[in-house]
């Protein structure tokens, strides 16, 4: 488990794909799984590029959460989540992280 200084604890194993590629106009869907999450964390996206510090893109506790960024679509059993990005361009290319938080 790790506690950042903001008090938010990471603590559910999580599996992402190494890379993907998409065409630049097309919608993407990043996966996450998420199997150890419990009943009380929230689901977290960054991105961050390269020398830069990680950028906030949105989270959710369940369903589907929408922002001006992406779409969060989280499964029913919150055991994984699929992160949508509408009509990317090469200035979305970045590393992306889902996380699993509990806010205290």
């Amino acid at each position: 488990e790790f506690l950042d200084p903001l008090g938010i604890a990471i603590v559910a194993e999580i599996t992402q794909p190494n890379s993907m590629e998409y065409a630049e106009g097309k919608d993407v869907k990043l996966p996450c799984s998420h199997s150890t999450v419990s009943g009380s964390d929230y689901i977290h996206w960054y991105r961050q590029n390269p020398n830069q510090s990680p950028q906030y893109i949105i989270h959710g506790f369940r369903d589907t959460v929408n922002n001006t960024m992406a779409s969060l679509t989280i499964a029913t059993n919150r055991k994984s989540s699929t992160l949508i990005l509408p009509r990317v361009t090469l200035r979305d290319s970045a590393v992306y992280y889902c996380l699993s938080l509990i806010h205290i």
